[in-house]
């Protein structure tokens, strides 16, 4: 199974006011059904973070960023991807707040990335 992790803060969530991403927790649902593993990480407050995911029905572990991981992850989907991150780096664009959105992340561009055709696979 491939693992996909998502920054928080600017990808998953608004930077400014916390606010869910348009259509994210459809592209996590669809990748989970899909049969990936989508798990997160942030360099901001773990506990805040974990709250948000599950008020927005999110079910998902939070790691903190730059630290060991109990797995590689394949894909990495962050706004303000590093080097350092493991597995394939894929960029979006920062998801401020609610009246200045990120653009929709969509599952196909994502597997395009990570070796696998979505529709064929």
């Amino acid at each position: 199974m491939q693992t996909i992790f998502f920054d928080l803060s600017g990808t998953v969530f608004g930077s400014f006011d916390l606010s869910l991403r348009p259509g994210i927790r459809e592209t996590i649902g669809s990748l989970r059904d899909a049969g990936y593993r989508v798990e997160f990480w942030t360099s901001g407050n773990r506990e805040q973070y974990e709250s948000l995911l599950k008020n927005a029905g999110i079910d998902g572990s939070v790691y903190p960023k730059k630290t060991a991981l109990p797995f590689e992850p394949d894909l990495c989907v962050d706004d303000e991807p590093e080097g350092w991150m493991p597995g394939y780096r894929y960029k979006v664009d920062i998801h401020l707040a609610e009246d200045m959105p990120g653009s929709p992340i969509l599952v196909a561009e994502l597997l395009c990335h990570s070796g696998r055709n979505f529709y064929w696979d």
